[in-house]
């Protein structure tokens, strides 16, 4: 089988939100997806994909929940191969606002995927559950959504011609690099601390 590209990956899944609407976009979906992979408690991926929907998804015949399985567990495998150092996890890819409408867009965008990244990995568990190891690979997590925060801030008060000014634009731009370079070291410490665990056991 040809392997499917990044692109293609997510036609396929996004495809699948479409006929199937749901509350979540594609890009909290992966990185939830993301956060579940390199959970301390390993779950079978089928069990997971559902969970975007409040009620049983109403496939019409049994090729429909093939499209859907398979969309999902391509997804879910590319997933596996950015919890190594040499593919590491990023963000997806959005360019960088200038505009208050724009960083609006893209604060949705960015602020849905931190949340599910640390959503999965908890896996409904309260973040006071876990172990000390845990609980640390899960700070820059929260440092993340404290910036996203404190960017909603300049949503409205871009000027009259709703362009953001050039510091807060830098702002952004240093954001993005240190998200994601912080996304993929918690990624690859998660999975590390996950496999570790798993040959103590």
């Amino acid at each position: 089988m040809t392997p499917q590209t990044d692109t293609r990956i997510r036609e396929l899944v996004e495809a699948q939100l479409t006929r199937y609407p749901c509350t979540y976009a594609f890009p909290a979906v992966r990185a939830f997806l993301m956060g579940e992979r390199v959970a301390p408690a390993a779950i079978e991926p089928s069990s997971l994909f559902p969970l975007f929907w409040e009620e049983p998804l109403p496939f019409q015949n049994a090729g429909d929940s093939q499209a859907f399985q398979q969309a999902f567990s391509l997804l879910w495998q590319r997933l596996g191969e950015h919890t190594r150092k040499k593919s590491p996890f990023r963000l997806v890819r959005q360019d960088i606002p200038t505009t208050g409408a724009a960083l609006e867009a893209y604060l949705n965008v960015r602020g849905s995927e931190v949340s599910s990244l640390h959503a999965g990995f908890l896996q409904g568990r309260d973040a006071s559950a876990l172990d000390d190891a845990s609980t640390a690979l899960l700070a820059p997590l929260s440092a993340c959504s404290f910036v996203i925060q404190r960017l909603w801030g300049e949503v409205y008060v871009a000027g009259e011609d709703d362009l953001l000014d050039k510091d807060t634009v830098q702002q952004i731009r240093r954001f993005e690099s240190t998200a994601n370079r912080d996304v993929a070291s918690f990624v690859w410490k998660a999975e590390r601390q996950r496999t570790m665990a798993a040959q103590r056991s």
